[in-house]
């Protein structure tokens, strides 16, 4: 490309398929729908069926014909496609699963070549193998002129926690050995060990993985070591490649938030996606997401997802690399199709979220297999589809747009916390994660009605946060807290934030133990009592401006003891105070004796606690937003400052909207523009008059 531009592309090849007589018409049809950019899979299996005799045949040809059609490539790493030589000199090294179960090699429905799930990289002689294969394909195509990336890892999880959720993996021996030193550096003798985990170990030797759920600490510490290892394999398959490809981008893209799921059901202790570990390790950071297939076409759940994500990859380039494009997974029964407009609202979603690359999955169906006939952005016999048409209007409408590639989203002013403290918790009380997944969408789902905008700040990366202009923070069931994320977030308040916590925040610590809550003293709330309730109805006081009541969910929390500066905001049916205020330093601290985020709430009902303290507007730079329902605005700047306002409509029938933006001190710019139905728009300030998408103003 001769300019900077919005990469836009496509997942092409996935050995077998397709069939290589197809290529030549096939590239030319993608380079003339519009698209920039062509995904292509090395698969370990394919390219080295006999050990140490590598045939790049296949991706040689590809590559060069994608350099006559002046597209770029991303090349996808798939060492979990393995040969099956590697099975045999290594079987000891099979996953295994807390039922004592050892997976052999098989097909699977992104597998078609097979050779999944691999082996555990745990054993050193297996990830020496592995990372050979990394290093010789980065080797041979880490300076070829198309390529544009190296993606390290394909949606990296624990490879068989998608075909076997109810189980954990990996308990195989190397595994365990790992785990057993892990404890030894964390806790530095067995006695601290015993005293942590409530055990009575005499030897090292007697330590192993928990393989049931029944006892808090020791699920957590393992599921905890998992996330690091997890991390540690994407570090490690990073540092092979830049070995011979140093200047060469690595990146990894996540099959979803694993704090939200796939499907808004969690999944952070079964599939170990860490967006907030993994980021850390690449350079660029990406998402795949399926909104119709798994999301219930959800605009609101996608669009978390992309800014969850997106807030894990932070200052990194952010990309939605797989991108629902036709149906789902087909099973013999079908799946629904993806409609040019849901194609055109994902996009948009994707490009408020920060996303500077959008790739579909995929180009043509898959002809065989649980995926075949999904997928594909063609119809089935690879011609143009109605969904071609879409996808290559958007991708001209963003590489048209000039400004995108540099801009980047403003942070909002309120946002949500995510706690993996919390997460791994309720994992291990739970068997699930699902509580706070629900939780986390529950309260965005609010802010998305309201029209509110928000963002993530992740434990992580709290310290400091109100320095980047976080003002409001709401907190729900973190019902396990670390004291120094405790400690984080009463420094927030003190400093001049707004910090809402819902029942039970930190109730227990970082190894699931009941602690005395620094929170609640903080609060100037005494003699914790917590009961649960499937529904718990609660009352404003007749003095709160917004009169009523709400509901929460399972958790009914009340304290025995009020310190005299604490304001009462709501009571419980029963009369104990349901809902308190008190000036912590230069900020304010909320206590919610309940679950809000977890309660499937009335959408009419206009007294909902979750956005009651939230800055309507979204931003500092935005003076005035006045958005219809199911709309959805975001604010992003460029490097020298020019600010602009991506507008999405949900809706079938136009959107007008109106926003003030403060673009200099003193000075303000204005625009009310209409978009059109299912639909998207942009409009930069200080630039003029914008006529464009169905949007119009002077700015």
């Amino acid at each position: 490309m001769n300019k900077k531009q919005i990469v836009v592309g496509t997942q092409y090849y996935r050995p077998p398929f397709p069939d290589r007589g197809a290529w030549e018409a096939d590239l030319n049809l993608i380079a003339a729908t519009g698209f920039n950019t062509v995904k292509l899979w090395a698969v370990w299996s394919w390219i080295e069926r006999t050990e140490g005799a590598f045939n790049f045949d296949d991706l040689d040809l590809l590559m060069d014909l994608c350099g006559t059609k002046e597209l770029q490539t991303v090349i996808n790493i798939i060492p979990e496609g393995a040969p099956y030589w590697l099975e045999r000199l290594h079987a000891d090294a099979r996953y295994t699963s807390n039922e004592g179960a050892k997976l052999d090699f098989s097909g699977a429905a992104n597998m078609p070549s097979g050779g999944w799930p691999g082996l555990c990289r745990d054993k050193p002689e297996v990830a020496e193998l592995a990372n050979r294969f990394l290093m010789e394909v980065a080797k041979r195509y880490g300076s070829h002129p198309t390529l544009m990336a190296l993606d390290v890892w394909n949606e990296p999880h624990l490879d068989p926690a998608f075909d076997y959720p109810d189980k954990i993996f990996c308990y195989c021996r190397y595994s365990q050995q790992r785990f057993v030193a892990w404890l030894e550096r964390k806790y530095g003798s067995l006695e601290q060990l015993n005293r942590a985990w409530y055990r009575a170990y005499s030897s090292w030797e007697d330590v192993t993985a928990p393989v049931r759920f029944g006892t808090y600490p020791d699920m957590i510490d393992w599921r905890l070591f998992w996330l690091e290892n997890h991390a540690g394999w994407l570090e490690e398959r990073v540092r092979v490649v830049k070995k011979v490809a140093s200047d060469q981008v690595a990146m990894t893209h996540v099959p979803f938030s694993g704090y939200f799921g796939g499907t808004g059901a969690g999944g952070l202790g079964v599939t170990l996606t860490d967006e907030f570990l993994l980021a850390e390790k690449v350079d660029r950071f990406g998402l795949t997401s399926f909104p119709k297939w798994l999301m219930q076409n959800d605009f609101a759940q996608h669009l978390m997802n992309v800014e969850l994500v997106a807030a894990a990859a932070g200052t990194k380039e952010f990309w939605q690399s797989e991108l629902q494009s036709g149906g789902g997974l087909w099973r013999g029964f079908g799946s629904p199709v993806a409609t040019p407009d849901e194609i055109r609202l994902w996009n948009w979603n994707s490009l408020a979220g920060g996303a500077k690359g959008v790739l579909y999955w995929q180009w043509k169906p898959e002809p065989s297999g649980l995926e075949a006939p999904g997928f594909g952005l063609t119809d089935l016999d690879g011609s143009p589809s109605e969904r071609t048409a879409a996808a290559g209007e958007i991708a001209r409408r963003f590489q048209n747009e000039e400004r995108l590639p540099d801009s980047h989203p403003v942070p909002a002013v309120n946002a949500i916390y995510v706690s993996r403290t919390t997460a791994l918790f309720t994992f291990a009380a739970g068997r699930s994660d699902s509580l706070y997944a629900d939780s986390l969408y529950g309260a965005y789902r609010e802010f998305f009605q309201e029209r509110i905008p928000v963002r993530f700040v992740h434990a992580d990366r709290l310290r400091g946060v109100y320095a980047t202009g976080l003002q409001m923070l709401y907190v729900p069931a973190a019902l396990a807290l670390s004291r120094d994320e405790q400690n984080n977030l009463i420094d927030f308040v003190k400093v001049g934030g707004t910090l809402i916590i819902e029942a039970g925040t930190g109730l227990f610590d970082q190894s699931g133990t009941i602690q005395t809550g620094l929170i609640e003293e903080t609060a100037g709330l005494k003699g914790r009592v917590v009961e649960s309730h499937d529904w718990i109805p609660v009352q404003w006081t007749p003095s709160n401006q917004s009169q009523g009541t709400f509901v929460g969910r399972y958790y009914k929390e009340f304290f025995r003891s009020l310190a005299s500066d604490v304001e009462v905001l709501a009571y419980f049916e029963t009369g104990e105070p349901a809902a308190c205020c008190r000036a912590v330093g230069q900020g304010q601290l909320v206590w919610i004796g309940t679950l809000c985020a977890a309660a499937n709430m009335d959408n009419t009902t206009c007294c909902r606690p979750i956005t009651r303290w939230a800055l309507r507007n979204g931003y500092r730079e935005i003076q005035s937003l006045i958005a219809p329902p199911n709309t959805a605005v975001r604010l992003h700047r460029t490097p020298n400052g020019e600010l602009g306002v991506i507008a999405i409509n949900y809706r079938s029938e136009p959107a007008e909207i109106h926003v003030a933006v403060s673009t200099a001190p003193h000075t303000k710019a204005a625009t009310d523009f209409a978009v059109s139905g299912r639909d998207g728009a942009i409009s930069w300030f200080g630039s003029g008059w914008q006529k464009q998408n169905g949007l119009s103003g002077c700015v």
